[in-house]
């Protein structure tokens, strides 16, 4: 089966502002307020997934069924995602010593790809079928 085109386009649509509230929560704890750059990704990171959650469920993928098993699937998804930031900002931050933040804004496109593929497939698929 496809993608389907629209959805993705809803997918990045919520995902921009759910991208927005994970940068703005870890620029404001990694850059204002000085907390560590994987610190700050821990907290970012589940702060806008909630959001993407009810987004995707309700708006875009329209799939409310089985509500707490598409979100125990999305949390997985999310934290496959998240390990995978925390491994791409620790390679720029640490070893290329670019910044914490430059890594994070690496990161973005490598994982919100990822977690459309797999939550697209999984989480949010039809069950009739």
């Amino acid at each position: 089966q496809d993608i389907d085109q629209n959805k993705f386009v809803g997918y990045l649509f919520i995902g921009g502002f759910a991208v927005s509230i994970d940068v703005g929560a870890f620029l404001f704890l990694h850059e204002l307020i000085g907390i560590k750059a994987l610190i700050s990704h821990s907290v970012s990171v589940p702060t806008s997934a909630i959001f993407s959650f009810s987004a995707n469920a309700f708006l875009n993928f329209k799939k409310t069924d089985l509500l707490f098993y598409r979100f125990v699937s999305f949390s997985i998804v999310v934290g496959i995602g998240y390990l995978l930031g925390v491994l791409i900002i620790f390679i720029i931050d640490n070893v290329l010593q670019f910044g914490g933040t430059i890594g994070k804004l690496v990161s973005l496109p490598f994982v919100v790809s990822f977690q459309f593929y797999l939550n697209s497939k999984i989480t949010f698929r039809s069950n009739d079928g």
